[in-house]
């Protein structure tokens, strides 16, 4: 961990880990000093916040094909042709619709990744360059926000599964009497399987993203092996895929209608990877080469998503030609299952499945909402909070929001999380117009970790206003339809743009970003020369400790007139 020459340990290295506990409580002082990290030399840097050092560039091209592979396999992707079947859609434009959904999301999260896979830095310094030093604060608790609450979801929905296999297990779980209130809106069984889910997200707290890569090779291979049982076990039952029993042609509307329902599902499909497309420089950051996240990236989405949709499709027209049911929903139709047959057999697959779901949850929770917010809430406390404390706070908040209520009562509140995405595309068409065309991909590492006028990124106060008044231009236009999507009478156009939503926010936002910096140029000459030429000086610099002590002094109002800041020449030690 980098370490500022005055950050000193003391005898505290001498104490074993016992003993350093024991003292931490003796007086409010060795608390603070125990709680304190002794990387975190400034308000902006900790140890999870520096370019990340080449030891602990892990990931390689397959580590990113898993991670995308796997991510796919989720409730939302298996149930993603629910609506566009129902829209009227054949089996083949549900799938087509997906699919070219999804390679326009790798194309974004592969832009969007290409600066932290050159500079090693995260989203939360990543964003610095766009929205400045303070700005940054916004966009992180924007997204850090959206973690926590479907983190919160996610785990429940974990506990849905958990209550299935439950169910396998013991034939008289459904009938345990439930005594909780029906006004808390959970049962007895799905609370007792809400602890078993938060238990068992536990042990992954401890795991530092730099590692964690291994549970999604292991997600990439159990669980579309489990839903490739669940698909052929339904046609073999059923005699066939028995598509037809989908469409409901009374449903068919015109031509105008069906095609922007189209698109509206076309972007929704893409909102569901909009927190990704924002938070990959997280993964990225520790690429082992600068090309890897391209290969794996690119291909791992695409191919995963359209897949487990199709097996959606599959799976539910089969049962429904079987039950007479449409059981788009997992959890709903594992329960199908064994309401209409209990036997050992089916109780064994069923078991299977929804385990491999519950575990498909918890990393699906683990990718899209504590990585994030772990990585997030480190820059909103670098004194105190690194990725690993991050990620315990995150396992406390979900479960602090009683997330069982959300999804019970709080229809208006999912559907404002569902639009959502046209508040985060701005972000992330901003952070791409920014490295690839205003700094042609050049950035100046030690002025991201400077909080005074001094540092390139500071702009007015240390925020960027061209970003933030580009941010709000890229959601006004899909903003009336959003209030619209609530039961408010909306004009047609309105709906229109929001059913384009994502899409014309990022483009809107990128556009109007750029020209803002045409109008008021940036400050520094990161775009006066070649293409990322910065790069190979950033690999070859370390950041000076005398740079954080002074920023230390600027804060607590000392050293005021002083030469608060100086380039880095001397390398922090490292232990």
């Amino acid at each position: 961990m980098f370490l500022s020459p005055g950050n000193k340990e003391g005898d505290l290295s001498a104490l074993s880990r016992g003993q350093r506990f024991q003292k931490a409580f003796t007086s409010l002082h060795n608390l603070h000093d125990a709680v304190t990290l002794k990387s975190a030399a400034s308000s902006l840097v900790n140890e999870d916040l520096i370019p990340t050092p080449p030891e602990k560039r892990t990931w390689k091209a397959l580590d990113f094909f898993n991670y995308w592979w796997s991510e796919a396999w989720a409730i939302a992707t298996w149930s993603v042709g629910s609506t566009l079947i129902t829209l009227g859609a054949t089996v083949r434009d549900a799938l087509l619709v997906v699919l070219f959904a999804n390679v326009l999301s790798a194309v974004v999260i592969v832009l969007n990744g290409r600066a932290a896979a050159q500079y090693h830095i995260g989203y939360p310094v990543l964003s610095r360059t766009s929205f400045g030093i303070y700005g940054q604060y916004f966009v992180v608790i924007l997204r850090a926000l959206l973690g926590v609450i479907w983190g919160g979801v996610t785990l429940y929905y974990e506990a849905e599964f958990i209550s299935i296999c439950l169910r396998c297990i013991f034939p008289g779980w459904m009938k345990l009497p439930n005594k909780i209130p029906a006004s808390q809106y959970i049962t007895m069984q799905v609370m007792v399987s809400f602890f078993l889910a938060f238990l068992s997200a536990i042990p992954f707290m401890f795991i530092h993203t730099t590692k964690i890569r291994h549970l999604f090779s292991v997600k990439s291979v159990v669980v579309p092996l489990a839903s490739m049982g669940i698909v052929i076990w339904a046609t073999t039952a059923n005699g066939g895929v028995s598509a037809d029993k989908l469409v409901d042609e009374s449903k068919k509307t015109s031509v105008s209608v069906f095609a922007w329902g189209l698109i509206g599902q076309f972007n929704a499909v893409i909102s569901t990877n909009s927190a990704l497309i924002v938070t990959v420089p997280d993964l990225v950051r520790y690429s082992k080469t600068k090309n890897a996240q391209m290969y794996g990236q690119a291909l791992g989405l695409p191919l995963s998503q359209t897949i487990c949709g199709a097996f959606g499709i599959i799976t539910t027209a089969a049962l429904k030609n079987m039950y007479g049911e449409a059981y788009w929903n997992p959890y709903d139709m594992l329960n199908g299952i064994l309401d209409h047959t209990y036997t050992s057999k089916a109780r064994a697959g069923v078991f299977f499945a929804s385990a491999s779901f519950a575990f498909s949850c918890l990393c699906t929770s683990i990718a899209t909402n504590v990585i994030p917010f772990a990585a997030d809430i480190t820059c909103l406390a670098p004194k105190y909070v690194n990725i690993i404390r991050g990620q315990f706070i995150w396992l406390i908040l979900a479960f602090a929001i009683v997330p069982w209520r959300i999804v019970s009562t709080a229809n208006g509140f999912l559907s404002f999380l569902g639009g959502y995405s046209i508040f985060q595309g701005p972000v992330a068409s901003i952070m791409i117009v920014d490295y690839f065309i205003i700094r042609r991909g050049n950035i100046h590492i030690p002025h991201l970790f400077i909080g005074n006028p001094t540092s390139r990124y500071f702009y007015t106060r240390g925020i960027n206003m061209r970003a933030f008044a580009a941010f709000v231009v890229g959601f006004l236009l899909p903003l009336v339809g959003f209030v619209g999507s609530f039961g408010h009478k909306v004009s047609s156009a309105a709906t229109k743009m929001f059913n384009l939503g994502w899409a014309l926010s990022f483009l809107v936002g990128g556009v109007a970003y750029w020209v803002m910096c045409m109008m008021w140029s940036v400050p520094g000459d990161d775009g006066s020369g070649k293409f990322e030429e910065k790069v190979e000086e950033a690999e070859n610099t370390t950041l000076d400790g005398t740079i954080f002590e002074a920023e230390e002094r600027r804060m607590s109002g000392e050293g005021k007139g002083e030469g608060e800041t100086r380039e880095m020449q001397v390398p922090v030690a490292v232990v």
